[in-house]
């Protein structure tokens, strides 16, 4: 069976066009090719660029990507996140009485044209149909965004009618990037967030712990977006982010590094143990802005280091495409296991652990980077996690939580 779709794209340069022309072969449910061509009106525009510089770079010819149980990049990271999955599955069979098959791509393709708030600048419609972009639900509904959200997450759908799933599907976030955590966007009449929620199997307040941590990670030099937290939302708290993706009613291409490590001859995410070293090969290759990345870089991976912040993965690193080119997108998910002891996601210098700013600071270079400015970074974050009772109390971090936490910092 071949699906096709049309691929859109809003930015600020190009305004909403048609990118590209897609097409799925399936075979039982599961896509065996893609094939991908950017129209011409696309290629004809001065500002066009590639939405995945590895494996689709700007051409008129068509592309025919072979896939074993994955999906190229600009659809992996489009699909709803683990989250976003299980909202999904429950609003088709509670309310269209459908089941879903959560990994058949066209189908998650198709029944996701009916959400049109996500992350990122593109969107997938079914050939002829007109593209849809929206900013989520109204920050008035976030209590009940949230309250939903919850019993999903708790498998309660004794009392749980389809108009509440539905306000949470519209909410989702429909993309890849990030994790299994509940989550909305929500908006108000100036901003756009990313609503994230706490659950009863956290280990500690995590909106305010992450909060903590982002005031941290910006102390110590790190780019990232604003937060706050919103309290009393069901007698729980939410965090809200202010989105790096969304300008207005325009956005910003986002592609995740796991997006750009994959395997062209399948699709498949990376195989081999992902480390930092991968990020500074991707910088050198995609960043316009290579000197302010590599520093951004080096100072993300001491910060995560030091917070013992575990879940570096791939999908937790992405490149952000601007007026300029691509560069590393904002720092988002830097929270830390209470877990002692655990490797990283990611490694360095094929090593499965870090380097700590101790042992940064004796280094002759990393990252190409001299060893006075390696130094300098390593002492700043250091500086930035010795005030971490400052940050925590600026977040609302309660007393024993910030100790409890505090434990688990290593410099």
């Amino acid at each position: 069976m071949i699906k096709r779709f049309d691929l859109y794209l809003n930015t600020a340069e190009l305004g909403v066009i048609h990118l590209a022309d897609v097409a799925l072969q399936e075979e039982q449910g599961t896509v065996s090719r893609v094939g991908f061509r950017y129209t011409a009106k696309y290629l004809n525009h001065p500002q066009a660029f590639a939405i995945d510089p590895a494996q689709l770079p700007l051409s008129n010819k068509e592309f025919n990507l072979t896939c074993k149980q994955a999906a190229p990049a600009f659809i992996d990271d489009y699909l709803p996140d683990a989250w976003g999955r299980k909202v999904l599955t429950r609003l088709a069979m509670q309310h269209y009485k459908q089941r879903l098959n959560a990994n058949c791509i066209s189908e998650m393709l198709s029944f996701s044209q009916q959400v049109h708030s996500r992350i990122g600048a593109l969107c997938f419609v079914e050939q002829g149909q007109a593209p849809n972009y929206a900013v989520g639900i109204s920050l008035e509904q976030l209590q009940k965004a949230e309250l939903t959200a919850h019993k999903i997450d708790q498998q309660d759908f004794v009392n749980l009618d389809v108009n509440a799933i539905g306000l949470m599907y519209l909410a989702n976030s429909g993309s890849g990037v990030g994790g299994a955590r509940p989550k909305a966007l929500v908006h108000d009449q100036t901003s756009a967030y990313l609503a994230k929620f706490n659950r009863t199997s956290d280990p500690y307040n995590n909106a305010r712990i992450e909060l903590a941590c982002l005031l941290m990670a910006q102390g110590a030099g790190i780019n990232i977006g604003k937060g706050k937290v919103v309290t009393d939302i069901n007698q729980r708290d939410v965090l809200l982010l202010n989105r790096f993706d969304i300008l207005r009613t325009t956005r910003h291409h986002l592609i995740t590094a796991n997006g750009l490590l994959k395997q062209p001859n399948t699709q498949q995410d990376p195989g081999y143990s992902f480390s930092y070293d991968d990020l500074y090969r991707l910088l050198q290759r995609y960043s316009f802005n290579i000197e302010e990345d590599l520093e951004q870089l080096l100072r993300l991976m001491l910060f995560n280091g030091a917070i013992n912040n575990t879940d570096d993965h791939e999908r937790n690193f992405s490149f952000i495409h601007t007026a300029q080119g691509y560069q590393l997108a904002p720092a988002y998910d830097l929270v830390p296991s209470m877990v002692l002891g655990e490797y990283h996601a990611a490694g360095f210098d094929y090593k499965p652990y870090l380097p700590t700013l101790t042992e940064a600071e004796k280094m002759s270079k990393i990252f190409g980077l001299p060893k006075s400015k390696v130094s300098a970074i390593a002492q700043e974050v250091r500086h930035a996690i010795e005030q971490w009772f400052s940050y925590a109390e600026q977040a609302g971090v309660s007393e024993e939580q910030a100790q409890r936490v505090q434990q688990v910092f290593k410099t």
